[in-house]
């Protein structure tokens, strides 16, 4: 499985916050890619964004509809099989589709990280290799897009798995570290 997935949350709750967000024109965007608001619009996360809005968990149109639906139509290519939407260049001001995001810094998320994680790397924070993976290799007390919450949460031995939590969420106020 690539990207990230929703697996709960730290408070014990299960109602993350969602919200259907208007991805930006040109975007492509893929259920389980790290987000940010950009100029009001849905963006990609990467490696030197400051911070990362939430995570994609749907695609919808205007209306809320999913784009699964037959009967729905919208100027943009949408794909089932990989649950990935191609923005047409005008989507911001003429479809809107938009991109179901939990922006819930309480929730925990897997994923399958770039290499083998450590339990002294628990806790620590790390920054994204793309919008859909965490760099392994960027561990830091202090500084990174996501932190480190357990290791190998599928007990399958796999350790470049875990669940992770947005550490630096966009938004929330903060003077971003060097």
């Amino acid at each position: 499985m690539a990207g990230f997935e929703y697996r709960g949350q730290l408070n014990g709750a299960d109602n993350p916050i969602l919200e259907n967000l208007i991805i930006g024109n040109s975007v492509t965007v893929t259920v389980g890619d790290a987000v940010l608001m950009t100029t009001g619009f849905v963006a990609l996360g990467t490696s030197s964004s400051a911070g990362i809005y939430g995570i994609v968990v749907g695609l919808v149109t205007d209306k809320g509809i999913d784009l699964n639906n037959p009967h729905v139509t919208y100027s943009g290519t949408y794909t089932d099989s990989s649950a990935t939407y191609v923005a047409a260049n005008d989507n911001q001001t003429v479809d809107k589709v938009r991109a179901v995001v939990c922006a819930d810094p309480m929730a925990l998320w897997y994923n399958d990280s770039s290499g083998t994680l450590t339990t002294a790397m628990l806790k620590q924070h790390f920054k994204l290799t793309d919008e859909d993976q965490i760099d392994q290799g960027t561990n830091s007390a202090t500084v990174g897009q996501f932190q480190l919450w357990k290791l190998d949460p599928d007990a399958d031995s796999d350790a470049s798995k875990g669940l992770w939590r947005i550490s630096l969420p966009q938004g929330l106020a903060f003077e971003p570290e060097t």
